[in-house]
């Protein structure tokens, strides 16, 4: 206990003899102009040190969960837990938590983690410790300092979990951290409730109980055992003597205490009682989290359960990602096959490929959440589908991301460069955070992270396993639990989309006044002689996509309101281009954007406050585009506005009563693609949240029967999509990459129509027809009135090789071959592909077609002497 300090007889801080003060009379004037503005200034200064305040104390506070320490007994675990049925069989050594899975019909047997990962020549202590962990834990501060903790070092090595089986699952719970074990007993209590147990204790029990604890009773301290600083902490001490446990304890009588208040029935709720009213700061606090983990088998599933509501941290430690099994089934340097990841519409990774001095892969399912800021963007990554795989021979197994896959992002590594394994895995983004400035003269970084994770949500993985090696095969697997029971297209032409741009915003002269306004690319009238146009060149059934027709143009208002554009010709106009166009076969769709709002004020119902999401800073979420050379933002560029949810679904509901009004279809810009969150504190919708709120307004719409047409595919978007436009064919070619393959387009072509990227906007056209074409995708172009000149003095330079009648004649004749020939597979499902050699590829499906790709600059003669010249394809039986 401290010493009591000596009391002076002078203030504290004081030095010497006061002196005198010199007296001064002062004259009061009245406030002027310059004295209010200044008072009004420190208000508002006081009040922003107050709120910034207030985060940091809700920064420490709102993280704070329960939390349980979990303990492991070999005494009461068996050898081993076993789960086991037809297909496979789980057997999980409670000593590790590391697991086998045992394939069955193929024999291959699957380990959570590397058999001999300790005797890795090149691996660290770290990267070892890693490699025996189930899980990964990464945490934060509110300085945003990141760590990472494994599973093995900080919580299986000290016994800190608990493993037990129901039916059929497996349930383990982790206490995860360097502090030391919690022992359920008193660390204080007074002597009237310590009797109460004491007289039920032998004698020896009492003796043990005596070494514990160190008794203070006020009667008997010393003026040096600061007995006001004691009263303060515990007033009870003067009427009734208090008992503390000894700092410097040993463990074995902690272990007594356990025991003994255990025999008594002595509750984790009565220590955690106990523990509020124990005062002392020698409790050491340091990062520590709880985790539990259900596994299950399900015909030849494998199911990973890990439910939100058993993730505890402390509240200086915040979670930020967990790594789920991060070396199932790796591979080492003398095995063989690959690792599938979804980048684009797939791609391979061979084991051991010896790219040891390229970046590892990392994209993140669903694109970036527009929600958490970015300073700056050199490559968007994205994945449209939450699986990956691994391959090994004559198995393999395809994981699929059924929950959570929205805070998901997909790695892989390979062998040689940390370690000598291979592997693939999910990561999971937990508490999303954002940076702000507390001061200018603060340099330190300060963080603020969301209030908590998300409720009644949880990860869950599942892994199919496969009786096969191919990726081919994996892709079929996906496809069946992505079209289960559903029927096959039965359409007469390839998908054919074409995108009629309407109005971009423009500088103008009004009156000699500069002013942004709509800008005429295409009027209604001039869209309806396009639709016609299409139409008299044979293409029929053609899904025409007008966008930028509503709303102010392509950088549109809130959707609020539904307002034709009167410098294309107003409602009048539109009534009539539906009328001319009414004999033809085109499916015409209106694009719009729900999720955003440019250049929109109260006039138009927005109020930026109310109706803008928002970062967990509790900054509007305010975006910006990036630059292409700098990669930074670009300020002198329009902002625009992330709707929160709430304005989301009434944007869709205002879009939707329109169309269906007009007698169109919906083509959304952004539902489907882009997935952001909202993390305002009072209002939080999670990314998981408005995925579902997305899901279930497509299901509305098309049970209305109104068509939809989406960008880039997003797999939950799938169910309602009727045509999916600017799917990625081929993704990044990152070094790491050994192939790309259509392992998205092999589960959809039959089920759904899907097109790349505008034909006539690539810089390579051909480049692009060849991967349609490999890929069974239909066409896309886009297309304006207006000659390319217009664009000069706009940002819509994308735009410049639109122009309709510059690429008419081009569109007849390649839309006439591609249809003649694709059209032979065209509802037809995809039954292999694979390389012929490093240019050529083969697409085969279930008809007996077979498409040949070369995307070489040199002819290639195949096994049968057929010649598919350079930059060409064949469709052949």
């Amino acid at each position: 206990m401290a010493n009591k300090a000596k009391k002076s007889k002078y203030p504290e801080g004081y030095i010497g003899r006061p002196k005198p003060m010199k007296t001064k009379t002062f004259e009061f004037h009245k406030p002027t102009l310059k004295n209010y503005i200044g008072f009004g200034i420190f208000l508002i200064i006081a009040a922003f040190i107050t709120y910034i305040a207030i985060r940091l104390i809700n920064v420490e506070k709102q993280h704070e969960l329960d939390f349980e320490y979990y303990s492991y007994d070999a005494a009461k675990q068996p050898e081993s837990y076993v789960l086991e049925n037809n297909f496979l069989k789980f057997e999980l050594d409670p000593a590790t938590t590391q697991f086998s899975i045992l394939q069955k019909n193929t024999g291959h047997v699957w380990y959570s983690n590397p058999q001999d990962s300790n005797n890795d020549p090149i691996a660290l202590g770290k990267e070892k410790n890693n490699m025996q962990s189930p899980f990964l834990i990464k945490y934060s501060t509110i300085n945003g300092s990141d760590d990472i903790y494994d599973l093995y070092s900080n919580s299986i090595k000290r016994q800190f979990y608990n493993v037990s089986k129901n039916g059929n699952e497996v349930r383990i719970d982790y206490t995860v951290g360097q502090m030391d074990r919690e022992y359920i007993f008193p660390l204080a209590i007074y002597e009237e409730e310590l009797n109460q147990y004491k007289e039920k204790l032998s004698s020896s029990d009492k003796r043990a109980m005596d070494r514990a604890y160190h008794e203070y009773d006020i009667n008997k301290m010393k003026p040096t055992d600061d007995v006001e600083g004691m009263l303060s902490k515990y007033p009870k001490l003067k009427d009734e003597k208090l008992y503390l446990v000894f700092e410097n304890i040993q463990t074995y009588l902690k272990e007594q205490m356990e025991k003994i208040f255990e025999s008594l029935d002595y509750s984790y709720d009565d220590y955690l009682r106990h523990k509020e009213l124990y005062k002392e700061n020698n409790v050491k606090e340091v990062p520590a989290f709880n985790i539990s983990v259900i596994y299950k088998l399900d015909g030849k599933n494998f199911t990973v359960d890990i439910p939100f509501s058993e993730i505890s941290y402390k509240s200086k430690y915040p979670i930020v990602q967990v790594s789920v099994l991060p070396y199932f089934a790796a591979a080492g340097v003398n095995d063989q096959g690959f690792m599938f990841v979804p980048e684009g519409s797939g791609a391979i990774i061979n084991f051991n490929n010896g790219k040891t001095k390229q970046n590892g892969y990392y994209a993140d399912i669903y694109g970036w959440d527009y929600a958490t800021d970015r300073k700056a963007i050199i490559t968007e990554t994205r994945n449209a589908f939450p699986v990956f795989g691994v391959s090994y021979g004559d198995s393999s197994f395809i994981s699929i991301i059924e929950e959570s896959a929205e805070y998901a992002g997909i790695t892989a590594e390979i062998a040689g460069k940390l370690a000598s394994y291979n592997y693939v895995r999910a990561d999971y983004k937990m508490l999303h955070r954002e940076q702000f400035e507390v001061t200018t003269r603060n340099t330190s970084a300060q963080y603020s992270y969301e209030k908590g994770l998300p409720e009644n949500e949880k990860i869950h993985q599942v892994y199919t396993f496969i009786d096969s090696g191919s990726y081919v095969d994996m892709a079929k697997e996906y496809r069946n639990y992505l079209f289960a029971g559903e029927k096959k297209l039965s359409d007469t032409e390839i998908p054919f989309s074409a995108e009629i741009v309407g109005a971009i915003d423009k500088v103008q002269q009004v009156a000699g006044i500069p002013k942004t306004l709509p800008f005429s690319l295409t009027t209604y009238s001039e869209s309806a002689e396009i639709i016609n146009e299409i139409e008299e060149m044979g293409i029929k059934n053609a899904n025409i996509k007008l966008s930028g027709v509503v709303n102010q143009g392509i950088k549109q208002k809130i959707l609020k309101h539904f307002k034709f554009i009167k410098a294309l010709g107003g409602k009048s106009d539109f009534n009539k281009m539906l009328k001319d166009t009414a004999d033809t076969s085109a499916k015409i769709y209106i694009d719009a954007s729900v999720q955003t709002a440019y250049r929109s004020n109260i006039f138009d119902g927005f109020i930026h406050y109310r109706d803008a999401a928002k970062f967990a800073s509790d900054e509007l979420a305010e975006l910006n585009e990036y630059s292409p050379i700098w990669y930074g933002k670009l300020k002198d560029k329009d902002s625009y506005y992330l709707l929160n949810p709430r304005v989301i679904s009434n944007t869709t509901d205002v879009f939707a009563k329109n169309v269906k009004k007009y007698g169109v279809n919906a083509s959304f810009r952004d539902n489907g693609y882009l997935l952001s969150a909202d993390y305002n504190d009072d209002k939080r919708v999670s990314r998981a949240e408005i995925k579902n709120q997305h899901v279930e307004k497509f299901e509305e719409i098309k049970n209305n029967g109104t068509s939809i047409m989406i960008n880039g595919g997003n797999a939950y978007a799938l169910k309602t999509a009727d045509f999916v436009t600017n799917m990625t064919l081929h993704g990044n070619s990152y070094a790491i990459l050994d192939e790309l393959v259509p392992f998205y387009q092999i589960a959809m072509h039959g089920y759904r129509r899907y097109a790349g990227k505008p034909i006539n906007l690539s810089y390579e056209a051909d480049q692009l027809v060849l991967e349609s074409a490999e890929a069974g995708a239909g066409l896309y172009f886009v297309f304006m009135n207006a000659p390319e000149q217009k664009l000069q003095e706009s940002s819509y330079t994308e735009y410049y090789s639109a122009n309709f009648d510059g690429w008419k004649d081009n569109l007849s004749s390649l839309y006439s071959s591609y249809n003649k020939e694709m059209g032979k597979v065209r509802n037809s499902l995809i039954s292999d592909f694979e390389y012929l050699s490093d240019d050529v590829s083969q697409t085969k499906y279930e008809n007996g077609y077979k498409v040949i790709v070369n995307f070489g600059y040199l002819d290639f003669t195949t096994e049968n002497g057929v010649v598919i010249p350079a930059r060409s394809y064949k469709v052949l039986q």
